[in-house]
């Protein structure tokens, strides 16, 4: 399988919210909006909580890295080993970080982050 070559953020990741600059350098081209299934939870430490559980719409951009091979280490440092880089089919494949632990106790966010 090719590396897919773009992302989905939801978080703090997003255009214009706490870590943009980091990943402004790393991607080329405007985002594109979606939506992912799943559920998005408030974690009480200033970022969100993906759960690809299917039971909501999830508002999300997508941005294409322009290299990936560069990038991908990098933002897996920055979300840490909280959350898993996995691979969805947003029209095409496309890298998304998903919450790793439970999310008992966190208040869900229907309207995203």
């Amino acid at each position: 399988m090719t590396t897919p070559d773009r992302i989905a953020v939801y978080g703090t990741l997003r255009h214009g919210r706490a870590a943009w600059e980091l990943l402004r350098p790393l991607v080329v081209g405007p985002p594109e909006p979606v939506r992912l299934a799943g559920a998005l939870y408030d974690t009480g430490s200033g970022y969100p909580a993906l759960k690809l559980d299917g039971s909501g719409r999830v508002p999300a951009e997508v941005f294409r890295l322009a290299d990936p091979g560069r990038a991908l280490p990098l933002l897996d440092d920055y979300e840490g080993p909280e959350y898993d880089r996995l691979v969805v089919d947003l029209r095409g494949p496309c890298w998304v970080y998903v919450w790793r632990g439970p999310v008992t106790g966190m208040r869900r966010l229907p309207a995203g982050w």
